[in-house]
């Protein structure tokens, strides 16, 4: 009976054995099947990526050239732009040219339209430099009358104050109109001040000055000596508006 059951036991122990041996084999052939599967896919995805990066390779080289094309014509189109604005410099210069030359020529055509005119109106070049020269002549002997004539008028003023002196009677001397000065110096205890102007400015003895500061009126002086460049001059007490100062201005005035 033992032995019965121990055989009965091989058995089933073969039979479990053999078909977990077929379970495994299964698998194991099924596992190969995918691995096989697995490398196929591989070596397609493998294919794939090296047949993508030649593309990619394809498309860089493409690329650098392309860019290399682009700025060899950018590089071109600069100097082209270039050349432009050169070429257009020049045509604008040339166009100044033309019309200041043209200016100059119709000016030059004016001027010896204007010259004819002014030759037949007032004789040619020779007359004309004649009678400038008998102009000259009789300008200089005018201003020479009037060098004597001033020498004169200022003799006659000094006669007059001399005159003046003796008889004690009052004598009004004449200024030149645009004559004017500054006080450089005042002496408030004896009332008079030294100026930067005389004779050969046109300042005569007892001649009157009015004084001023900006707008205002501050006094009247009467000249009492006259130097070259400089004179003094009493302040008139009549007409004092104010304390005069060094830098007030003197012109002429009633």
């Amino acid at each position: 009976m033992v032995r019965i059951l121990l055989v009965v036991t091989l058995i089933a122990l073969g039979g479990a054995g053999y078909i977990a041996f077929n379970n495994v084999k299964g698998t194991i052939t099924g596992l190969n099947n995918e691995l096989a599967d697995t490398q196929d896919n591989l070596d397609r995805t493998q294919r794939d990526l090296a047949k993508s990066q030649k593309t990619q390779e394809e498309a860089e080289q493409k690329m650098a050239v392309a860019q290399g094309q682009s700025e060899t014509a950018q590089a071109a189109l600069r100097q082209a732009q270039a050349r432009l604005v050169a070429q257009t410099q020049r045509a604008d210069q040339h166009k100044d040219d033309l019309d200041k030359t043209t200016a100059e020529l119709v000016d030059t055509r004016n001027k010896y339209q204007s010259w004819k005119g002014f030759e037949q109106q007032y004789g040619t070049q020779s007359q004309i430099k004649g009678k400038l020269a008998a102009y000259d002549e009789v300008s200089d002997q005018s201003d020479q009358f009037a060098v004597e004539n001033g020498i004169l008028l200022g003799q006659v003023q000094k006669l007059g104050v001399e005159l003046a002196r003796y008889t004690g009677s009052s004598v009004k001397v004449s200024l030149p109109g645009n004559l004017h000065g500054k006080v450089t110096a005042v002496d408030a205890q004896f009332d008079f001040v030294v100026l930067d102007i005389g004779e050969s400015q046109g300042v005569r003895e007892h001649g009157e000055l009015l004084v001023s500061r900006g707008e205002k009126l501050v006094g009247k002086i009467r000249v009492l000596d006259v130097k070259k460049d400089h004179s003094i001059a009493n302040i008139l007490p009549d007409w004092k508006q104010g304390e005069i100062q060094t830098g007030d201005l003197v012109i002429v005035g009633n």
